[in-house]
Order: structure tokens, then sequence, then C-alpha cells
């Protein structure tokens, strides 16, 4: 009875992923989407709202993009899939998904090789009411975008006709999309904006290089070309296909991470890293702490605070087959990339994939409040499906003990409602500092100061230059990060 005892508890303890990242909640549950295997997810958040879209193995034979949202902060999903049967191709893939500063939801497809529709809801999903062209010629793969209030930045690859890289932009929220070649070279995307408008985007190739350029002019022009690193003949296998890659920018620093099996044979995910904005690179290094068996997709993310947070899926087999087991595990940085917590497991089940494709991109997104993450999971009986599970910030740096959690207001007052005009006030902060406004999803809304001043500061904020609803105030400075929640009314 005591080893029956002992068995049960040590399996009750495996069904918990590490706290504090709460139990995952299935993203898809019904009818035809949970009989598909379910792959390369994107998703958003915005307030208690959450949204995501993934492709499926089966995207050739079952037109279909999941979509599912979830008006509870992640306790359930209600899932609806979407069809375009007018778009003239049953080749549904490499969705992508973006609330915009108006709270309003943008969809990107990829149908086939041929092109991306861009698709906006303005009911968070139920219905989508506009749709416009993004690209001009065939032969596209590899999406990715960012968006800046009304204006939307599209990057690929370009397969056919005059390959390269593309950019594309829309400045009214996605009714029109103007493209151009920017680049002579192909590989996978990953792009980013920083809190200065500057955009960075890095390309990798099997078999060759990870590269990077920049725009200061929202995609006008961009910087010469910089090689970061050669990336080794890539051996694809169960469970990844591709080098995914991901950058993410925060302030003077750009991180970026890309798969390769050069330093050991197997997969790991590299990292690389600039402090000053991507004028110079240091040397790239491996980011994940377990070095066992392999290591793939990963994706960093900074949240408005500066924190650095970076997922990837781990199997301990090498060479990888239809039998690995497969987890999520996470990552913490405090300090821009420099150094990393210790990894911890954000899912709370170990799994062998349904399928050889588990999609390529899966993403980590953020608020004031929480790191969120939604990942391809095969724990299910004949399917890969999405789940979902999220964490608070406060948490992470509080359990992560290379971390420290952001210091309590001491410098920053305000009202805690704003009808008509608020006054917000710094004291006592002798360097220099900035005043930002976010969104509840983390976006910034406003710069409302920046400066230095030995005596108080007073700032107005008018309801009439902010959206209404949650916003965050982050006083930030060389050694001070203190954040107050506002609501605005209108």
């Amino acid at each position: 009875m005591k080893n029956i005892i002992f068995i049960t508890t040590l399996f009750a303890l495996a069904v918990y992923a590490d706290a504090p990242w709460q139990p995952n909640v299935r993203v898809s549950t019904q009818v035809p989407w949970d009989t598909l295997d379910q792959g390369e997810s994107c998703f958003d958040v915005c307030g208690d709202s959450i949204f995501a879209v993934c492709n499926t193995a089966q995207r050739g034979t079952d037109p279909n993009d999941p979509f599912a949202y979830s008006l509870d902060h992640g306790k359930s999903f209600i899932q609806i899939p979407f069809v375009d049967e007018k778009a003239g191709s049953t080749w549904q893939t490499d969705p992508v998904i973006t609330v915009d500063d108006s709270g309003h939801l943008h969809m990107l497809i990829q149908f086939s090789a041929s092109f991306f529709n861009h698709y906006l809801s303005r009911d968070g999903g139920k219905t989508w009411c506009d749709t416009s062209r993004i690209n001009s010629s065939t032969g596209v793969d590899k999406p990715w975008w960012v968006f800046d209030k009304n204006e939307i930045y599209v990057v690929w690859q370009q397969v056919n006709g005059a390959t390269g890289i593309y950019f594309a932009r829309s400045t009214n929220y996605g009714v029109s999309f103007s493209d151009t070649r920017i680049w002579d070279k192909t590989g996978i995307c990953a792009l980013a904006i920083d809190e200065k408008k500057v955009l960075h985007l890095a390309v990798g190739s099997f078999g060759g290089t990870l590269s990077y350029r920049k725009s200061t002019n929202k995609g006008a022009t961009w910087s010469a070309e910089k090689q970061l690193g050669n990336q080794s003949t890539y051996e694809t296998g169960y469970g990844d296909r591709a080098p995914i890659n991901s950058i993410t920018a925060c302030k003077d620093v750009v991180f970026i991470t890309w798969v390769d099996n050069s330093l050991n044979g197997s997969w790991e995910v590299n990292g690389i890293r600039s402090t000053n904005g991507g004028e110079t690179f240091g040397q790239k290094f491996v980011v994940n702490d377990i070095t066992a068996g392999g290591q793939c997709k990963g994706y960093a993310h900074f949240d408005c605070y500066g924190g650095l947070h970076f997922i990837y899926y781990h199997t301990p087999q090498w060479p990888v087959s239809q039998s690995s087991i497969y987890s999520v595990r996470y990552q913490y940085s405090k300090d821009g990339g420099a150094t990393f917590s210790k990894s911890i497991r954000l899912t709370d089940a170990e799994w062998k994939s349904h399928a050889e494709f588990m999609g390529e991109y899966h993403v980590v997104r953020s608020d004031s409040q929480y790191i969120y993450a939604v990942w391809a999971d095969g724990r299910n009986p004949d399917n890969n499906d999405l789940y979902f599970s999220k964490a608070l910030l406060s948490d992470i740096t509080a359990k992560m003990p290379d971390a420290t959690a952001p210091a309590s207001p001491r410098h920053l007052c305000m009202p805690s409602l704003c009808r008509g005009e608020a006054i917000i006030t710094v004291s006592g902060c002798r360097k220099p500092f900035e005043i930002i406004a976010f969104d509840a999803s983390g976006r910034i809304v406003k710069k409302l100061y920046a400066g230095k001043s030995t005596a108080p500061v007073r700032v107005k904020l008018k309801n009439t230059d902010v959206p209404a609803g949650i916003l965050f105030i982050r006083l930030q400075s060389e050694n001070i990060s203190e954040v107050g929640r506002m609501t605005v009314m209108k």
C-alpha cells in the first residue's frame, strides 16, 4: 500500500506546471478543429480577452484556420473555424493575429504560396468585416508583422519571380497596403518594433547565415546588412521543420534567437544581443540551459518593464523520432538577455507529437500584469491541440533567483481616475527619467514626459489624448521603475 501511495504522489506532482505558471487550459475542444493536428500558433491579449489562431497539419486537405477567443482571461475558450471561401484557395496557413490600439482584431492568413489576406474584426472575431490583399505578386512564405497605432508593417520572403525579402506597409489599419522588395536574400523573417518606432528585422536561412537590418523611417530605407553568424546544415526532424528565429527590442537592447545544430549536432536555441540599438552585436550563445536532447521553436519577448521572457520546446531524445517526448520550458532575464534564470516547465504534461508537423511559430505575449503562452501539444489521443497558460509577472520576478521585482511606488503620484484631466506628479527623482502611458496589453499609448528636474514634476493628462479604459503609467529612470494604474473615462 505504501508503494502505491508513493507512485500516486509522484504522478500527481508530474501533472503540474512549475510555479508560477498556472494549470494549462485547452484552447481547442470542439469539432471539427479538435480532430486536426494544430500548430504554428499566434495570439494576442486585450484586457480580459485572449484571441488565438493556428494552422493545421491537414491544411492542404481541410481548409481551416482554427480561431478561438476567451473573454475570461484564459479560463475557457470559444472556438470558431475560420474559412474564407471567397479567397479561391483551399490551402490556409501561416496565420498572424494582433489587437490594434482601438481594440480591433487583425488577422493575416497565407493562402498556399500565392498571397496574404488581411482581415479586420470589430467584434472580437465573431465576424470579419473587411478583407484586403497584402502582397502584389505571388510566391510568398513566412510572413510576420508588427503594429504602431494605425500603421501595420509586414515582412515575408518571396520565393517566386523576383525573390527576396519584401516589406509591406499600411497607414490606415489595413484597408490598403503597399509593398516593395527590400533585400535580395530569402529566409525566415522575424520583425520587432521598439519604443522609438525603429523596426528591427532578422532573417535566417537553412544552411546559411543569420542577418540583421533596421529601419528608422517606417521601412522607407533600411540599414546595411549585418551577418550575425552562420547556421550549419539544419537537419529537420519529427516535431520541427525549420530553424525558426525571433527578435525583440527594448530601449537599446535588441535580442535575437534562432535554432541551430552546429554546436553539438542537436538542436539548440542560440541567442545574440545588441546593447546599442543594433549598431553592433556580441557573440552568439546557447540560451537554453538544458542541452541534452534537442531544443527548438525558441521565442523571446520583452515585457513593458524591460523583463525578457524566453520559451522553447525540449525533448530529451536525439535524434528525434515519432516516439520523442516534448515539453515547453521557460526562462527569464532581468538584464536584457545578459544572463538568464534556470529554466522551469510551463507545461503540466509531456507528450508525443501525433504529426511530424507541430507548426513553427509559437509566441509569448505580455501585458502589465501577466506573461502568456500558447503552444501545440500532443497530450490528447490522436491529435495535437493548442494549450494556454499564464503567470503573474510579479510572481515571475519574485520566484526567479536572479530577478528583482519592480520597486514599490515611492516617487510617482497620480489619481486612479481620469475624467476630463488628471495631474501626474513625480518627486525625488534626481536622474533623467521618462513617464510613459501603456494600455492594458502593454502597448505604448503616449509618452508624457522625458527629462530631468530636481523639483517635483507635474504632468497634465487629458482624457481626450488617450483611449478610454485602463492605462498603466510607468516612471522609468536609471535606478527607478514604478507603475501606477489609472482608469480613463470619456
